[in-house]
């Protein structure tokens, strides 16, 4: 394979070459015109592609509507109690300013619209000016526009930046790319510092940071052992990641988040060995200095040795076993063991695991390949991001969902590996084999190897209820008087979000009572589901039962109990304590008469 040239933010270009931050401008802009138009219809509904959107557009609401800025709970869920939640405000940020913003020009339901529209693909936009930069400094100007293009057509990525996506998923997956930037910035300190605060700032989003985290410290601590000149770009991150994470949790929630401990989320079990860390690092590189590879390795030694012993001590609990067991058994094996985005590549699909697997290892192939070609500083940077691109494709193993992050990390050696074969290609003698290259060449896109993932192992779709969470689906709910309701906990954050009934659980593990109740209730014979539904909200009762035959998890819930209330409910024999409501559409709606015996009555609706 050729090599290219090397990477070099100096790197001069004529006079009259457009500027590459021009071009990504531009590709940035079509492919949001792209997505415009591909979820139109999305829009006109206002139709979120995942329960959480719905919840987070919730969260904004209340924020906005006059909820304490350190409360994240969200207190329509099961009642008196509410729904704790470990959300960020730094997601809910730029959505309230531009609600705020817009409200006096548009209106409210214009404010929200256009808002949970253009934030999802102004974050596309930084994360495709992070990524173009960083793969520039690693591989140099066509690497970088490469990588940028292949950023806008990979499928794993955009679909977390597409309009109405406003979970946090996306915010990750831009910091992970300026932590990237950080990396390889040309001045060590400035880059460490820039890696430290962007991986502090996503540990306060999702304690899906810490292994990345860990990732980036060892990657800085390997090449500092090898290249003094790399020293302070890990002395830096160390410093600025610890000191940054207690900061930005102090701030967003409270000095109680500080002392409490929270295995889910950034708290004492975290950010006193990140702040140890930080301590230990700075003081014994100060001490010891960096002059040899030994004072080097001792400095890692102490850093290292200290954030592991604080975290024995602050953090020790979350080494006991998986947090989510304490959700008990019912709401683990029904719920929790169904979330396949949350589960490790060998309980995926055949297809699912080549889309995590191959446009990741396109990409480190193409990164160990550069390292193999190059040689010196050129060299170290490619086998760095063969380091990070590896350890990404690891933690997507473990969980499916972070696949994004590891195919982002793949982004630059992809370019590599792309530009180097097309090269190649256009050597041919041959017109047809040089057609034939370039065409095979192009399968090695993520876009084309995550098509042939599927058709080499084609999978069923999966229904996600979606037509019930829709609008028009949930109108007839906004006709009845706000009351508490029993609903499949996927339909809970839509159900909040279009009308002003309460639910007694959603798919978020902190509201473990709430999550076991409302499974329980469905998978429970009629008789002993009246029980369960008439003792929520503190003996009052759930005043109607909603339910959607067509979701995943209504099926999940009737195929492990036949003789449940779900499985009762979707062959339309209803129990005579429920009264089957009018509702045009998908959605059951059941009034629930808490003095009535449990036989059930055949009903068609």
């Amino acid at each position: 394979m050729a090599s290219l040239p090397a990477a070099d933010p100096r790197l001069s270009r004529p006079a009259t070459a457009a500027p590459p931050a021009l071009w990504v401008a531009l590709a940035w802009l079509l492919c949001c015109l792209v997505m415009l138009w591909l979820f139109r219809g999305d829009l006109t509904a206002i139709t979120f592609r995942d329960p959480d959107d719905a919840m987070r557009l919730q969260q904004v609401r209340d924020w906005i509507g006059g909820q304490a800025f350190h409360d994240v709970s969200q207190h329509r869920i099961n009642p008196p109690f509410g729904g704790p939640m470990h959300w960020s405000r730094i997601v809910d940020m730029p959505i309230a300013a531009s609600i705020l913003l817009l409200r006096p020009m548009i209106g409210a339901a214009g404010a929200e619209l256009a808002a949970i529209t253009i934030v999802p693909l102004l974050l596309l936009g930084g994360l495709a000016a992070a990524l173009h930069r960083a793969a520039r400094l690693i591989g140099g100007t066509a690497v970088g526009l490469l990588a940028c293009g292949l950023l806008l057509t990979t499928p794993s990525i955009l679909v977390q930046f597409t309009p109405l996506r406003i979970d946090h998923h996306g915010w990750q997956i831009m910091l992970a790319a300026i932590a990237l930037c950080g990396a390889f910035d040309a001045r060590a300190v400035r880059g460490g510092a820039l890696a430290g605060l962007a991986i502090a700032t996503w540990l306060q989003i999702s304690s899906e940071g810490l292994p990345y985290a860990a990732l980036f410290a060892g990657v800085f601590a390997l090449r500092q052992w090898f290249a003094r000149e790399e020293a302070p770009r890990f002395i830096a991150f160390a410093g600025v990641v610890g000191v940054a994470a207690l900061a930005l949790l102090t701030l967003l929630r409270g000095w109680p988040a500080v002392s409490s401990l929270q295995c889910d989320a950034l708290s004492r079990a975290y950010v006193w060995p990140l702040l140890g860390f930080a301590a230990a690092t700075v003081i014994a590189a100060r001490l010891i200095g960096a002059q040899t590879a030994f004072r080097r390795a001792a400095v890692i030694a102490i850093g290292g040795t200290t954030a592991i012993a604080l975290f024995l001590l602050t953090g020790g609990p979350c080494l006991s076993g998986d947090p989510f067991a304490a959700l008990g058994p019912v709401a683990y094996r029904l719920w929790y063991l169904q979330v396949m985005e949350g589960r490790p590549i060998w309980e995926q699909g055949l297809a699912m695991a080549g889309i995590i697997l191959l446009p990741a290892l396109a990409g480190l192939i193409g990164a160990l390949a550069a390292a193999w070609t190059t040689g010196g500083e050129v060299r170290a940077r490619w086998l760095a991001l063969a380091l990070l691109t590896g350890g990404a494709m690891l933690v997507a193993c473990m969980v499916m969902r972070a696949l994004s992050v590891a195919h982002l990390m793949a982004l630059p050696g992809a370019a590599w590996l792309i530009l180097s074969l097309l090269a190649k290609a256009g050597r041919a003698a041959v017109a047809p084999l040089r057609i034939v290259g370039t065409l095979a060449t192009m399968l090695l896109t993520p876009v084309g190897l995550s098509a042939l993932a599927v058709a080499a192992a084609p999978t069923p779709a999966a229904s996600s209820g979606k037509s019930c969470r829709t609008d028009a689906a949930l109108a007839p709910l906004r006709t009845l008087p706000p009351s508490l309701l029993l609903a499949p906990l996927d339909l809970g954050p839509d159900i909040l979000v279009r009308s002003g009934h309460s639910v007694i659980g959603t798919a978020h593990h902190r509201n473990a009572a709430g999550i076991t109740s409302v499974i329980e209730a469905f998978v429970a014979p009629p008789d002993k589901a009246r029980t369960i539904v008439a003792g929520f909200n503190g003996g009052k009762g759930a005043a109607y039962v909603v339910i959607c035959p067509g979701m995943n998890e209504m099926g999940a819930y009737a195929k492990d109990s036949p003789d449940g209330l779900a499985a009762q409910l979707a062959s339309a024999h209803v129990p005579a304590w429920l009264t089957p409501l009018p509702a045009p559409g998908p959605l059951r709606i059941y009034r629930f008469a808490a003095g009535t015996k449990a036989s059930a009555t055949p009903f068609m609706q």
